[in-house]
């Protein structure tokens, strides 16, 4: 991600504090002899004054600007080739480009003299907002994050900025919850009007939220944003909402660029605070080829990557339900509007896994098994703290999520959890954070009864085959397969419920149909494929013809079937039911044969 900043240069702006002068008048009395002792009003400051440290800081990025990395890339500079032009800003996104030269030593060294300068001054002056965010600023951006933290909880200032200035250290920290708290105590110390122009999202909102955004007031835009940020969040299980952090951070960095200068000689104006919030700031600054028509050459700021769409669309905010997993993967296409690489997923990848929902009475029960053994960052921490394991439902909103997790799991596990019966969006989720390395499949899941038939039926649980067959959806989980893929020649267990059906026994025929992909990526070539019989879990027959169980309002079934005259390939592998004096219910299954 890049961002063409043209800079030219100027004089350092300072600004100079003019203290009064404390006046002592005396009255005029008698002519006696008067013996008065005079204090210093403060203790002597033993550090650098705030102007030194404010003169010292302009004259580092000015240093950093001099000595700033060559690189030369094919977009940007005035070649055209922008995703998207804000103001005089350049802004495109390549997470395929090579990564930026490490910064030069030499300017790591002017760095950490700053720093050390700032700490000197802040100690004297912890009251002094200018001090305390440029220290906090530098400190995390030379990755002292635990140094930052420890600058910020000393910061004095009153009302909104110090607990800003905590939620920002926390943040960089992947300290989530305490950021969180932290910027809630700050927008709680603001007053209604500066709170409104933090939250305010409208340069982030695609269309059709931007529309809904704008029509209602401040108040009723909270509770727009509350589901906004707990969609955003990349990883759902994770305590505190992260995306909203990186927000506020954003919006606190553009209060450290207003009050001192950045690499950027032109100062800081609205179209670098637009290019800021939607995208971050910098991590890296390179130098490039001279400017059209100048002799200034240009200066890129580089951005995390990868860096998915930071926000949902309108139609995953309205409806999370219909989202697929195409759509939570991708990288958008030129033109989104906001963007976010988390620190704990810069690697963030497709989970292997299987899913199904079973009904229980007015909940759903959905059964999630996933696969990490062919990664190694997430494999190498398999039953340790550093793996975690989460499977999210949710309608929506942060207050109807279910969340189950996994204590220590392993390379395979298998998760359920339990929410109400509707349509939900799930979000299963397997990360190292410290290898910063997220696997997950995250789409919408239909929970739904089937209008014009008395019974139903849940998804299909495939299972490997084990000395034993199933009887109830406990037995499966321990064999659930991870995925949809089985090995051509093998065999694979299929698990189902029928809901509905007559506990006093009444005939099921049941069919399974396999019909392979055609050309197109279509289904249309349906065909029976001969499956071998293996098992059947009593009191299924051979011919498939079954007998609801009695004394209960469902019938769990399983079967164990031979798939040797499957070649490898993709199928589709449907089950039929039809009980008696209903229409048929089907439930689907892809499949894929190696």
């Amino acid at each position: 991600m890049q961002a063409i900043r043209p800079s030219f240069l100027s004089g350092s702006r300072h600004q100079l504090l003019v203290f009064p002068a404390l006046l002592t008048l005396l009255a005029a009395g008698s002519l006696r002899a008067q013996v008065m002792e005079i204090r210093s009003a403060t203790a002597t400051s033993t550090g650098p004054t705030l102007n030194d440290v404010k003169l010292m800081q302009a004259q580092f990025e000015t240093f950093r600007r001099a000595n700033l990395p060559m690189m030369n890339l094919g977009r940007g500079g005035g070649s055209g080739k922008c995703d998207e032009v804000i103001g005089r800003f350049c802004y495109w996104y390549d997470d395929k480009e090579d990564a930026p030269p490490d910064e030069p030593e030499i300017i790591k060294d002017r760095r950490r003299t700053l720093i050390s300068a700032l700490d000197s001054s802040y100690s004297n002056t912890r009251a002094e907002r200018w001090t305390s965010g440029t220290l906090v600023r530098y400190l995390v951006e030379a990755g002292k994050n635990e140094e930052a933290i420890a600058a910020a909880r000393k910061c004095e200032t009153a009302g909104w900025w110090c607990p800003a200035l905590r939620g920002f250290a926390y943040h960089a920290a992947r300290r989530y919850a305490a950021a969180d708290s932290a910027w809630t105590q700050a927008l709680a110390a603001m007053d209604a009007r500066d709170r409104c122009n933090w939250r305010d999202l409208k340069l982030m909102l695609d269309d059709g939220l931007l529309r809904d955004y704008r029509n209602v007031d401040c108040a009723e835009r909270e509770l727009q944003e509350a589901r906004i940020w707990w969609l955003a969040r990349p990883m759902m299980s994770s305590p505190g909402s992260d995306a909203r952090s990186e927000f506020l951070a954003r919006r606190l960095y553009t209060n450290f660029l207003l009050d001192a200068p950045s690499v950027h000689s032109l100062g800081f104006d609205a179209d670098e605070q637009e290019l800021l919030l939607r995208y971050g700031w910098p991590r890296a600054w390179t130098r490039g080829g001279f400017m059209p028509g100048t002799r200034e050459r240009s200066i890129t700021g580089h951005e995390p990557v990868p860096a998915p769409p930071m926000l949902p669309t309108s139609s995953t905010y309205r409806n999370p339900a219909l989202s697929d997993s195409v759509g939570w993967r991708g990288k958008g296409l030129p033109g989104v509007r906001a963007r976010y690489s988390p620190e704990y997923a810069r690697r963030l990848i497709p989970l292997v896994h299987q899913s199904a929902i079973f009904r229980r009475g007015d909940s759903a029960l959905v059964v999630m098994a996933y696969d990490v053994g062919n990664t190694p960052a997430l494999a190498s921490a398999a039953g340790s703290d550093k793996l975690s394991a989460a499977l999210v439902l949710t309608r929506g909103e942060p207050d109807d999520a279910a969340i189950s997790r996994l204590e220590a799991p392993g390379t395979r596990g298998t998760i359920t959890a339990r929410t109400l019966w509707a349509p939900m969006l799930m979000s299963a989720e397997v990360g190292n954070a410290g290898a910063s390395t997220l696997a997950r499949a995250r789409y919408g899941m239909r929970a739904t009864d089937l209008p014009g038939s008395r019974v139903s039926i849940s998804d299909l649980l495939l299972f490997e085959a084990y000395d034993g067959m199933p009887r109830v959806l406990d037995d499966v989980l321990p064999h659930a397969m991870p995925s949809h893929t089985v090995k051509a020649g093998g065999k694979v267990g299929i698990y189902w419920e029928t809901y509905n059906t007559s506990p006093l026994g009444e005939g099921i025929q049941v069919g399974i149909t396999v019909a392979p992909e055609d050309k197109e990526g279509n289904w249309l070539r349906r065909r029976l494929t001969s499956l071998k019989l293996v098992r059947e879990s009593q009191p299924v027959s051979v011919g498939l013809s079954d007998v609801s169980s009695r004394g209960r309002g469902f019938t769990p079934r399983a079967v164990v079937v031979d798939l040797a005259t499957l070649k490898p390939g993709r199928y589709i592998m449907q089950l039929e039911i039809v009980a008696e004096g209903t229409a048929p219910v089907r439930a689907e299954r892809v499949l894929t044969v190696r």
